[in-house]
């Protein structure tokens, strides 16, 4: 039975907003699509029953986690070894479950709708900052993040956090179902709500812009304050295939030249940054004696990666940890990674299936307890965060100490293949400087390696896939900010108005007031 044209309509509908939303994400980066794409597959959720709704808004979000999160299929295969047929059945079934909160958000929509009369953008946009703050993520990637590329309007994340800005752009979008809705003769909204809702749009984009600039100001003051410090990030390009066969030895001598050419093109360099398990032993293995010959001949820092192994009651216990190797060759602070990867770095439920320890492709690393200050002569006062850790908003918010003026952050992406994740990797993790106050300087095995400057600005990047060493110079600095300090305030905010909404939508539905 061919499909109604209605039907159809409304199916082309919700496809064309899930699957622009790729090309508004990194590395695209189209972020003027945002405030009008989404506006088709919201206006069709509008009409729809809670049930139907349901299903398209899974759609909608089916068809936008598919496109962003395309390389889930190759990651699985190439780190668990596996066919790659099982990548793309756990790509479908990651997909699957990342976009139930769309789902949810379909199905609510109908019913906040019904109880907020003229403010129904608003409230509707509440549900939606509900829905993806409450969504458990393993990537967290929220709507708001496509204006990283845009501090005139990012940096209002300093106060609301990313989320605020998904607010915003779901707003925008919903307008524009209200006004086509209004020029249909279905619309909710008066004129008076029109002048209500324009005024008050007009009022968030001018505190947004207003907030951006003067915290751009006072990032300004504090830069104009802070002393320089020149960094070299070595980007050696060991993919995986590579990174095996030339070992350990190998692979620090490969940084090890690599880092003795720069210094020799640059002699003002202060330190020099190596990536996640940069030293595949730990660094006083023999393996690395080329690194502290390199320290004690040059007199730099290295920050790096390194797998760690000890020995703790008769058990070895392995740790992915980063260090900060002295100028005068001793071995400063560790950081132990807290936030493991799972299956790829440990697996969940092992002790009570063994079975799942002998999957292919799985490590067993101990997660560290707290993340550190490093002991730099430098004027840094930096802590690592390794690899995914960076791009978990709370987890960095609540654990990088308060003395704390830089970001280091340290990966190792080959993983992922020449897709477009480890742009995305980039992107989440550079909101964290706009969101805290600081700088951040990232090292990546096989790119992107980039600094990223306190606006959460990506002042100098390299290519995925090449052999580069970024130089630049960073100004340690830490301009606290309101997110810091409260945290998830905003979509806590939106969470207790959407849901006392849909109470009273329950109460008033349950004495036949609806």
């Amino acid at each position: 039975m061919p499909l109604r044209r209605d039907t159809l309509l409304a199916l082309v509908a919700l496809l064309f907003s899930g699957l622009v939303q790729p090309l508004i994400s990194a590395p695209h980066n189209l972020y003027w699509l945002h405030p009008w794409a989404l506006a088709p597959g919201l206006y069709v959720l509008c009409q729809l029953s809670a049930k139907r709704a349901f299903f398209g808004g899974w759609l909608m979000g089916m068809a936008a986690n598919l496109g962003i999160f395309y390389w889930f299929a190759e990651t699985v295969s190439v780190f668990g070894k596996l066919p790659y047929v099982v990548g793309l059945a756990a790509l479908l079934l990651f997909a699957a479950v990342a976009s139930l909160y769309s789902a949810f958000f379909g199905w609510g929509l109908g019913y906040l709708r019904a109880v907020s009369g003229p403010a129904w953008p608003f409230a509707a946009a509440a549900w939606f900052v509900t829905c993806e703050f409450l969504n458990p993520q393993l990537f967290p990637y929220y709507h708001g993040i496509s204006l990283y590329r845009v501090p005139e309007l990012f940096l209002v994340t300093s106060v609301t956090g990313v989320l605020g800005l998904s607010f915003q752009m779901i707003l925008w979008n919903l307008l524009l179902v209200a006004a086509a809705e209004h020029r249909r003769g279905i619309g909710r909204l008066n004129r008076r709500g029109w002048q209500v809702s324009a005024l008050v749009v007009a009022v968030m984009f001018a505190a947004t812009l207003g907030i951006s600039a003067w915290q751009s100001g006072r990032i300004e003051a504090a830069e104009a304050q802070a002393s320089s410090l020149r960094i070299a990030i070595v980007q050696p390009n060991l993919d995986i295939p590579e990174r095996r066969r030339i070992r350990a030895a190998g692979a620090a001598r490969r940084h090890v030249e690599q880092s003795r050419a720069a210094l020799e093109t640059n002699p003002e360099i202060d330190v020099f940054l190596w990536s996640e398990g940069a030293l595949r032993r730990s660094p006083s293995d023999s393996a690395n004696l080329p690194v502290f010959e390199f320290i004690r001949e040059s007199r730099r820092e290295i920050w790096t990666g390194a797998r760690t192994v000890e020995q703790i009651e008769g058990e070895k216990r392995f740790y992915n940890a980063a260090y900060l190797l002295r100028r005068d060759g001793s071995i400063g602070k560790r950081y132990d990674k807290i936030k493991l990867l799972p299956f790829g770095e440990y697996v969940p439920f092992v002790d009570l299936f063994p079975v799942l320890g002998r999957l292919p492709g799985t490590s067993h690393f101990t997660a560290g307890e707290r993340v550190t200050l490093l002991d730099s002569e430098t004027s840094a006062r930096a802590s690592f965060l390794i690899c995914y850790e960076a791009i978990l908003r709370e987890f960095v918010r609540r654990n990088i100490p308060d003395q704390a003026n830089l970001i280091v952050n340290i990966t190792y992406d080959a993983w992922f293949g020449d897709t477009s994740c480890a742009s995305q990797h980039l992107m989440m993790a550079a909101a964290r400087s706009a969101e805290l106050g600081m700088p951040m300087v990232r090292a990546a095995t096989t790119g992107i390696s980039a600094f990223v400057d306190a606006r959460g600005v990506i002042t100098h990047q390299t290519a995925p896939f090449t052999e580069e060493t970024l130089v630049a110079d960073v100004r340690p600095v830490r301009v606290p900010t309101l997110y810091g300090t409260l945290g998830d305030w905003f979509p806590s905010s939106a969470t207790l108005v959407s849901l006392s909404l849909l109470l009273v939508y329950v109460i008033r539905n349950s004495r036949g007031g609806l």
